[in-house]
């Protein structure tokens, strides 16, 4: 399998837990800007694929739902003059509540989306309003809504645990309301406070009012016990399905499958290399503009740490990782692997290597103990 991700930088406002490659740049100038310089990347790449035919397709961001409709539809023309997909290809559009309207919903089934991620973060309008998001709760519903009318039965929500200010019983409001809307796909989230962002800042001024690491713990376990219960399947760390909903762009990276990555700051793998051609949407201007095909990070991979990220990343799946696949490495991980096993993070079976219900919550203890 072969993805393809398309970065779409445009936000309304900026989050303040946010660090992706975002523009608050609105307009159809600024819009119709970028897609000409996406027609440049696109016909760059087009020869290394021209005899593959894509199984899923992402367009995230920024927020893709910001465009407009002859906007949305000039994007996937684009796309698919330059490149060729499987039938039944996962084609999945990120939005925000309040940023999709009846018209656009249309457009985006008629484009051939078969599945929305929906940025709902939280159902607490002060919550909301601490991360600096342009809709309130209301407009999650709305949204939801609107999608459905539009015959898209395929909505993931996002929503994040340990936001400021959030405590244990906002938390569980905001996850009984998100369940009762009917999704069939949650991504779940701890917020990661990054440099770069207002967050940071607030931190290092002591002005982050975040709940204490156990307390954030807990709320992560009721999240989990609470979606298990009403039906969804935890199948990744982050990641929970109504059976036969998981999203196949997403297990597509965690199987360490190539992919292309397009627009700016977007990360490809492919040729045993990730690289990313610019690391900020100036940058992606200014080198698509000047055809600067030179990438600005490019980390080739040896085949052990390729076999080193394929292990890490197939344990983030509730199967975890087939032990006959990683037969060269794992003798060579034997001492880490037995001390996270006695730890209680690792469970070995016969056939398969993988995360105990503690080692989910202490991930990237176990990663780093098997990066070494």
């Amino acid at each position: 399998m072969t993805g393809l991700y398309l970065h779409v930088p445009f936000c309304s406002k900026k989050c303040h837990y946010c660090d992706f490659v975002v523009t608050t740049a609105r307009g159809a100038d600024a819009h119709a800007r970028y897609l000409d310089a996406l027609a440049a990347e696109c016909a760059h790449h087009a020869p290394r694929f021209a005899g593959t035919r894509f199984s899923t397709l992402y367009i995230g961001g920024g927020t893709p739902a910001t465009l407009e409709t002859d906007e949305t539809r000039r994007l996937f023309q684009t796309v698919r003059n330059f490149f060729s997909f499987e039938p039944g290809a996962e084609i999945t559009w990120e939005a925000n509540p309040g940023d999709v309207t009846p018209e656009k919903a249309a457009a985006y089934r008629a484009l051939g989306v078969t599945r929305v991620s929906l940025g709902a973060q939280s159902f607490d309008d002060a919550v909301l309003g601490s991360m600096n998001r342009a809709h309130d709760a209301a407009a999650i519903g709305h949204t939801f809504g609107i999608l459905k009318d539009a015959g898209i039965e395929d909505v993931n929500l996002d929503l994040m645990l340990a936001l400021p200010g959030e405590d244990a019983a906002g938390a569980r409001r905001s996850l009984e309301r998100a369940v009762a809307l009917g999704p069939t796909h949650v991504s779940l989230y701890e917020l990661v406070v990054e440099e770069r962002t207002v967050f940071a800042v607030w931190q290092k001024k002591g002005q982050l009012p975040l709940p204490p690491e156990e307390r954030a713990l807990e709320m992560l376990q009721e999240a989990r016990a609470y979606l298990k219960k009403n039906g969804f399947v935890h199948y990744e760390l982050l990641n929970y399905a109504k059976p036969g909903f998981e999203s196949r762009h997403n297990r597509l990276y965690w199987a360490n499958e190539d992919y292309l990555g397009l627009g700016p700051g977007a990360y490809s793998y492919f040729d045993n290399h990730r690289f990313r051609g610019s690391a900020s949407y100036a940058e992606y201007l200014k080198k698509i503009e000047a055809a600067d095909w030179v990438p600005h990070d490019d980390e080739q991979l040896t085949p052990e740490a390729r076999e080193v990220e394929s292990l890490l990343l197939a344990l983030r799946l509730a199967t975890g990782a087939d032990i006959a696949r990683f037969a060269g490495l794992l003798p060579k991980k034997e001492t880490s692997v037995r001390k996270l096993e006695g730890d209680g993070l690792l469970i070995r079976e016969e056939k398969t290597l993988r995360l105990s219900e503690k080692g989910q919550l202490f991930a990237e203890t176990v990663f780093t103990e098997l990066s070494s």
